[in-house]
């Protein structure tokens, strides 16, 4: 089983911060980040399209230089934000053996994207300790003539609340996908479901229910512990958890 730690341990540090990513790792967890294309087409760690809530600053990631994106601090903090080169240096002397789930958004699946993430694939030797996830069909399509070594992982949920969120029945035969990563809005999850994505030949993770509480999912605040213990039972092979500590704990009981 997978932990993946959401944005890193982000209940301890600034969200998808180098110290959030890094203990994360140190505490034997994967990780889950986010990817966006600055101005000068390179990667920053960030999930949202601005720096409002991260930095407090009202400006576009993709109207701002790596450069300048690297020197702007998380609030009440002294960390800086930072690229997918300084994560991937990091987990090249932090990471023992654990999942790396990259989401590349939805507006950095151009061209430039996809030949860009290809580039530090390569680079970083990542084919055994990461994969990206998020992509439109399209663009998983195109990664894979990019690269067909790279592991691509779709979303799958019973309501398609986001352009790059699909339903079980459009993908289930879809070649280039290699990672089923299950998110559910209210009701995907049962045994049926996890059962058809192990006959596929497929990885199967799950969203925890907590981290979707901006959806409102009702087990979000109480629950989802027991959405745990029915992913375990089911044969899901990883949680992506803004509680990962406590699923460890959960996992170390048996």
């Amino acid at each position: 089983m997978e932990t993946f730690a959401h944005r890193g341990m982000l209940d301890e540090y600034p969200e998808n911060s180098l110290s959030a990513l890094r203990e994360a790792f140190r505490r034997g967890f994967g990780i889950e980040t986010d990817l966006r294309l600055t101005k000068d087409n390179d990667f920053l760690i960030i999930h949202d399209d601005t720096f409002l809530k991260t930095a407090n600053v009202r400006r576009r990631v993709i109207d701002t230089t790596l450069a300048e994106a690297e020197k702007l601090t998380y609030p009440n903090s002294s960390e800086h934000l930072i690229s997918l080169r300084s994560l991937l240096a990091m987990a090249a002397e932090e990471n023992r053996g654990r999942q790396m789930a990259l989401q590349l958004k939805y507006t950095s699946q151009n061209e430039t994207g996809l030949q860009l993430l290809a580039k530090y694939w390569k680079e970083f030797n990542l084919y055994d300790s990461a994969l990206t996830f998020d992509l439109t069909k399209e663009a998983a399509t195109r990664l894979k003539e990019i690269d067909p070594k790279i592991k691509i992982a779709l979303i799958v949920s019973e309501y398609k609340f986001e352009p790059t969120i699909y339903l079980w029945e459009e993908v289930k035969d879809f070649k280039p996908m290699d990672i089923v990563w299950s998110a559910e809005y209210l009701k995907l999850y049962r045994k049926a479901f996890f059962d058809e994505v192990k006959a596929s030949g497929r990885t199967a993770y799950a969203m925890s229910p907590d981290v979707h509480w901006i959806l409102g999912h009702p087990l979000a605040y109480e629950g989802y512990e027991k959405t745990w213990d029915d992913l375990i039972l089911w044969g899901a092979e990883g949680i992506c958890t803004d509680y990962p500590e406590k699923l460890a704990k959960r996992l170390a009981r048996g």
